[in-house]
Order: C-alpha cells, then sequence, then structure tokens
C-alpha cells in the first residue's frame, strides 16, 4: 500500500511538471514561431479555414525527451530500473522518427511514401525492441501484423486530426484507459506508468491552445509522434488479453484495442471505404470525416468534438466493465458476440448520421471539398 501512495504521488507531481512544460512550450511557440509552417497545408485539408501553426507537436517531443531523461536520471539514484534496448530502441527511436517525418511533412509537404517509409520504421524498431503483437504462434505473422496496426494507428491518428481539439481529447481518454488497465492488472512498470502519464500532462497542457477556437495545431509533427506513442501503447497494455494456454487466433484479443480507438478505427474506416468507393486515394485530405459531417447536421465543432468524447468514455465503460474477465479468462463466445454487436452498432448509427448529413451538406461545402481534393491530387502529381 506505502509503495502505491508513492507512485501516486510521484506520477501526480510529474502530470503537473509535464502539463507545465507543454502549455509553456505551447506558449512560446504561439508568441515566437506564428510563421512557421503556418499550416502550408502539410497532407491534411483543415476544417477550420484560418491558418494557425501548426506547432504542438514541439510540446509532444520536448515532454517526451524531458521524460526519457528524467528516467535516465533516476537510475543513478537507484529510483528506477529500465532496460536500455526498450527504451532507446523501442521508445526513443521510434518516437524520434515520427516525429521528424512528421516536422518534415509539415515544413515541407512532403509525399505520402516518404511519411509511410517513417511509420515502417517506427514498426521495425517496434519488433526489434521485443514490442510486437501476439496474435498466434507463427513469428512472421506476429511481425507483419504489428507493422499493419502500427502503420494504421499512425495514418488513423493523422486523418482524425481534422477538427479543433478532438484528437487531442479522445487520445486522452485512450491513455486513461491504459492507466486503468496498469493499475488493475498491478503492472507497476514505473517506466511505462511514467511515459504515459507525462504524455497525459502533454495532451492535457496542449488542449488548453487546441480547443475550439484552437490557436494551434498539432500538425502531423504531433500526429505522427502520438499515433507512434498510442501504437506502442496499444502493444503494451491493449492487444495482451488472450489466453495463453492456446497459441492459436483468439477473437477477444481484439476487443480492447477496438474499444479504446472507437472514434478514430470508425472515422478511418468510413473515409477509407468510401474514398475508395470514389476512386479517391485515402491518403488525400477532405471534409469527408464523420466530424464533418456532424457539423453538416448543424451541431457546432465544440458540440462535435463532445459527441465524440461521449463515444470514446462509453467504449472505455464497457472496457472497464469486461475487464475482470478478460483479466482472469472468464470469457465465452457470447461476451465476445455481446462487445462486436456493441461496435457495430456505433459504427451503424455513425453510418445513418453520415448519410442523413450528406442530404443536409450545403452545396457550397460540397464544391469546396471537390475543389480542395482536385487541388491535393495536382499538386501530388507534381
Amino acid at each position: 500500500m506505502t509503495e502505491l501512495y508513492s507512485i501516486i504521488i510521484i506520477t501526480s507531481l510529474l502530470l503537473l511538471v509535464s502539463l507545465c512544460t507543454s502549455y509553456g512550450v505551447n506558449n512560446f511557440f504561439l508568441k515566437n514561431a506564428s510563421s512557421f509552417g503556418k499550416n502550408k497545408g502539410g497532407s491534411q485539408i483543415r476544417w477550420a479555414s484560418a491558418a494557425k501553426p501548426p506547432v504542438g507537436g514541439m510540446s509532444f517531443y520536448a515532454v517526451f525527451i524531458l521524460l526519457v531523461v528524467l528516467i535516465t536520471a533516476s537510475t543513478y539514484f537507484k529510483i528506477l530500473k529500465w532496460d536500455s534496448n526498450y527504451l532507446i530502441l523501442g521508445l526513443l527511436l521510434p518516437m524520434t522518427i515520427g516525429f521528424f517525418v512528421g516536422l518534415a511533412d509539415d515544413s515541407y509537404n512532403t509525399s505520402p511514401l516518404v511519411k509511410f517509409i517513417g511509420q515502417f520504421l517506427c514498426g521495425i524498431f517496434f519488433i526489434i525492441s521485443g514490442n510486437s503483437i501476439y496474435i498466434c504462434d507463427v513469428s512472421w505473422v506476429n511481425y507483419w501484423f504489428t507493422m499493419i496496426w502500427v502503420v494504421g494507428m499512425m495514418n488513423s491518428i493523422n486523418m482524425l486530426d481534422n477538427m479543433d481539439g478532438v484528437v487531442t481529447s479522445v487520445s486522452i481518454i485512450s491513455l486513461l484507459v491504459a492507466l486503468v488497465i496498469v493499475f488493475k492488472l498491478e503492472h507497476l512498470n514505473l517506466v511505462d506508468i511514467a511515459l504515459i502519464i507525462g504524455t497525459l500532462g502533454a495532451l492535457i497542457g496542449f488542449l488548453f491552445f487546441n480547443w475550439n477556437p484552437a490557436k494551434i495545431y498539432m500538425g502531423d509533427t504531433g500526429s505522427q509522434f502520438l499515433g507512434s506513442f498510442l501504437a506502442w501503447v496499444s502493444i503494451q497494455y491493449f492487444w495482451i488479453f488472450r489466453d495463453e494456454t492456446d497459441g492459436g487466433f483468439q477473437a477477444h484479443q481484439f476487443l480492447v484495442p477496438a474499444l479504446a480507438f472507437t472514434v478514430s478505427l470508425i472515422d478511418t474506416t468510413t473515409v477509407t471505404i468510401r474514398r475508395l468507393a470514389r476512386g479517391v486515394s485515402p491518403f488525400v485530405g477532405g471534409r469527408d470525416h464523420i466530424t464533418h459531417h456532424f457539423a453538416y447536421l448543424g451541431f457546432s465543432d465544440k458540440n462535435v468534438v463532445r459527441i465524440l468524447i461521449g463515444i470514446s468514455l462509453l467504449s472505455a465503460f464497457v472496457i472497464w466493465i469486461i475487464l475482470d474477465d478478460l483479466k482472469n479468462n472468464h470469457w465465452n463466445f457470447y461476451k465476445t458476440l455481446s462487445v462486436v454487436f456493441y461496435f457495430v452498432t456505433t459504427f451503424t448509427i455513425i453510418q445513418y448520421f453520415y448519410e442523413t448529413a450528406k442530404q443536409k451538406m450545403p452545396k457550397s461545402a460540397a464544391n469546396k471539398q471537390s475543389v480542395l481534393l482536385v487541388e491535393k491530387l495536382d499538386e501530388i502529381n507534381q
């Protein structure tokens, strides 16, 4: 119990330090880097018409480096024990690659191929350091599935970053779910806890500037870093629920990751399928996300974010309900079916509102979306 109290005190201080650092870094860039990027477009078409500096990712990375320094320094005082291979190969390198790939895209509007190569490298370093998803006894299947998940997560977070406060808010909930799992399973790895708490503080500090109306965006710098970090968190704490006595494929292992990222997975799936059906690349930005269609229905930007926060919280509550059964392997087909039913129902309801919004979409918005898509395609082809 004493150890738990010590962890709570240390993590609370760490949360405060990270939040203040994030707030300070964002405030600095807001005042001194107004010309940086100025939202040149990157790989996205923003919902808001006003150009804002996409510098939020700077605070994420600054807090992350601070955490790495603190964790490293703690070894000299025998506070923490950490594996250099785990920290450097499995965390520092992938997050740094994600950060700089995003920074290059924000600054020079690089091609999707450059971003994909960076995402692929992040997955490689996760695997090399032992951070891979175990779904069966065939190693190469696990490695390829890990690569698909990492690349998919980084793109999913990037695609969802299209309206003020959306990605920041739902990512905060995902990290809170991870902390619940950490303490529920009593996996008190202080290094992991420090990194999750610190990143949580970074997101909260950034949200002061990113809530509608946003003063700054996280940009690809932030979304690529955050995507790689959430991929790592999910590998460590969301993909772990399986019966170790069975080396085969287990459907219930997919439930927690799907619930923890309900909003981003539904948005990415919706946009990808619909763009491919229209003959448009999924990697070209547009105003066709679920966020935009809620806005076409008449919801304000703030209320759109609140709706998505509500969906994320509901999914987090479902995780809370099923966590003990997953932990103790008290699971069966009917419980899996119930969770799948919840997810499919949520997906279907959002598709209904999406289709309804298409009928109410102003012609000016539809025309503008088409023009922006054409301009973006021309830009890529050049």
